[in-house]
């Protein structure tokens, strides 16, 4: 015998008794399990029949068991898996678990409902509405289970089609509804913006020195005492302070003179100073010495060089003034409005710019200039567009599935534009890439239950689909066998834009980024 629980205190004091479990054999007959019960040393009995028993899942056999453990002033009840005995303990009001330490004494006839450490008692109500609660238990169970089931998520890049419809539509920027039946749509301004850098060829000169100037310098010394001067000493030439260096060491002697060479820090020919321009110190603790040049400074040479000019910078801002209305430039915007109808006819830009650079007058074969033209036009936008398609290219649909996104649209013909109203009426090609034979309901079926590697084998063999992102939720080994855990998603991959190199007059506009379009 174990001692396994203490007495809920409900039927007898005091609260610390415990209850006894017995073990009965499923041929055990009434009186064994009788002289069990009156042996157990508690007044709380669990019978643990793990197989049942025959004579106590008959009726009369179970009211004999009930009858004798009241008259020895005992309670009782029954552990077992076994159908039919706890069917009959419930029936007669015994309290009945699958195991005796799940026994809960307050339940008596009622089912038990274990979830993980807790033990729920359904209500004392009827046995049909007790099975009912017990299977709205179970089906909440099982839909937790599922809502915390592993997830995936598929992105696949199918092999598609262009399939294209033209039509022609209205569209108008005070519009706000769509009519499909008359193709009139509204109109949203939308603007990008493209930054470019202007290079241009100089067309001035200044002079460079290629060669520093060289003189000789007296230095004296009228103190009383000899001072030391370490190579790289910066003299300076009158009037501009031009720097001179010591080309070497050299000591002065106390009361004192001595002779030194010096080269100017900058090569040119403005450091041919005159005789007697060399008479100062760039440091302090030197100026009580006296220095100059007998002879003028020589060898400093200086050659022409191309350099920015005025008028290089003023030809740069007049090209940056024309990108605003530049054919090429505005093509910019169906660039980066890939999934707008823009209706390059109403586009204006205005360009911004800062300084050139280099600045005038410096050494220079090209003077640059960088520029960030803002567009803005009318369009039919993405949301707009995408109702059109679905009706347009509806006749397609039923060839397969369209992948999000892709639809676009150009125009194709002339346009009229009504001044009084604003109206824009014109004819657009209208395409989007068609997938055939693939759904995505047909992508979950195919992959539900499988190996990321298996799936994308799957969808190769199954669908041509090459390219496909599977991921799992961090802890899944495969993807889920539930379709609803799977989210799939049909995506064609874009084609990068690339801005072409345009020339005018001989300065080049070169686009250096193009920022995200914003509408």
């Amino acid at each position: 015998m174990e001692e396994i629980g203490r007495d809920p205190g409900e039927l007898r004091e005091p609260s610390d008794d415990v209850a006894s479990v017995v073990t009965v054999e499923k041929t055990e007959d009434l009186a064994a399990v009788s002289g069990r019960v009156d042996a157990a040393p508690t007044w709380a009995v669990v019978i643990h029949a793990p197989d049942g028993n025959r004579q106590l899942s008959a009726e009369l056999g179970m009211r004999r068991l009930i009858h004798h453990a009241e008259e020895a002033g005992k309670v009782i009840a029954i552990a077992t898996r076994n159908a039919a005995l706890a069917s009959r303990a419930r029936e007669l009001g015994v309290p009945v678990a699958g195991k005796p330490h799940h026994i809960r004494w307050d339940a008596g006839g009622r089912h038990v409902i274990r979830l993980g450490p807790l033990n729920i008692a359904a209500p004392g109500i009827g046995r049909y509405v007790q099975a009912a609660i017990i299977l709205g238990v179970a089906f909440a169970g099982i839909f937790l289970l599922l809502a915390m089931a592993p997830s995936a998520k598929v992105t696949a890049y199918p092999p598609t089609e262009t399939v294209s419809e033209v039509v022609v539509v209205t569209a108008a920027e005070n519009r706000t509804i769509i009519d499909l039946e008359t193709m009139a749509v509204p109109a949203s301004r939308v603007s990008a913006e493209q930054t470019y850098t202007l290079a241009l060829k100089t067309t001035g000169t200044t002079q460079v020195g290629i060669q520093p100037a060289r003189a000789r310098v007296a230095i004296t010394n009228g103190s009383a005492a000899a001072v030391f001067l370490p190579a790289g000493t910066v003299l300076l030439a009158a009037p501009d302070f031009a720097p001179f260096t010591l080309d070497a060491e050299l000591t002065v002697p106390a009361g004192g003179a001595a002779e030194a060479a010096v080269t100017a820090q900058k090569p040119g020919a403005a450091g041919n100073v005159p005789a007697g321009a060399i008479v100062g110190w760039q440091a302090e603790k030197y100026r009580f010495l006296k220095v100059t040049n007998a002879a003028a400074a020589a060898g400093g040479v200086s050659e022409p060089r191309p350099a920015v000019d005025p008028a290089d910078v003023l030809a740069l801002q007049s090209m940056a003034k024309a990108l605003e209305g530049s054919p090429v430039v505005k093509q910019g915007l169906l660039q980066a409005r890939p999934h707008d109808a823009v209706f390059l006819g109403t586009a204006e830009g205005k360009a911004d710019y800062g300084d050139a650079r280099p600045t005038v007058g410096t050494p220079s074969d090209i003077v640059l200039l960088d520029v960030t033209v803002k567009l803005s036009a009318l369009a039919v936008v993405e949301t707009t567009l995408e109702e059109l398609a679905a009706r347009v290219l509806a006749p397609h649909a039923a060839a397969g599935t369209f992948v999000p996104g892709s639809v676009k649209a150009i125009e194709t013909g002339a346009r009229q534009i009504d001044a009084a109203t604003g109206e824009i009426r014109t004819e657009l090609r209208i395409q989007g890439e068609l997938a055939r034979g693939v759904t995505e309901e047909g992508i979950r079926g195919a992959v539900k239950g499988k190996s990321t590697g298996a799936a994308r084998s799957t969808l190769a063999e199954r669908y041509g689909i090459q390219d496909a992102d599977v991921r799992l939720s961090a802890w899944a080994p495969r993807l889920p066998r539930f379709d609803f855990r799977i989210d799939v998603e049909l995506a064609a991959r874009e084609t990068p834009v690339s801005l072409e190199t345009t020339r005018t007059n001989g300065p080049t506009a070169t686009p250096t980024a193009a920022t995200t379009p914003r509408p």
